[in-house]
């Protein structure tokens, strides 16, 4: 019994090894249609979840938080189409002129794209990074949501 758990973890263990994996984790080339919907698989929910982000409302406002450290802003890109905010940016912490003894944190890409509740007041988002983390402060009117009359019909059917 005890050696099936061996032989388990040890295919566990040489999965998470391998070079395939792991540039599947960090190569944004390496995405395929099914990557697209959630999933459980450990590759799509990594990028699925960085940045780490809280979306709430406060008084007419959306506030956003999204974890960057080590990011400024010269390192990202905001932008607003429809009620999709895109976050993209790059973490660079490779530097060619050190001889690196441990080297785990990758100069890698990322990608966030959240579906806003509301339509927001473009012209009045501010955003700032105080202590590796983003805020974006988004304005909205509720009287720009637009509710959609439904007919019903109350003719008797039968």
């Amino acid at each position: 019994m005890e050696v099936d758990k061996l032989k388990k973890w040890l295919n566990v263990a040489q999965q998470f090894q391998s070079d395939k994996f792991w540039n599947q984790i960090f190569d944004e080339n390496s995405k395929n249609s099914s990557d697209k919907q959630f999933s459980l698989n450990p590759l799509t929910t990594i990028k699925e979840l960085f940045p780490k982000c809280d979306l709430y409302e406060v008084e007419q406002v959306l506030v956003l938080e999204a974890e960057i450290p080590g990011l400024t802003k010269e390192d990202l890109h905001l932008s607003v189409q429809q009620q999709l905010l895109t976050i993209t940016g790059e973490f660079k912490s490779l530097n060619q002129n050190r001889q690196y003894f441990l080297k785990e944190r990758t100069n890698r890409q990322f990608k966030k794209e959240l579906t806003l509740p509301y339509p927001i007041l473009i012209n009045k988002v501010k955003s700032e990074i105080r202590h590796g983390v983003l805020y974006i402060v988004m304005p909205f009117h509720q009287e720009d949501v637009e509710n959609i009359p439904i007919a019903f019909d109350q003719t008797n059917s039968e």
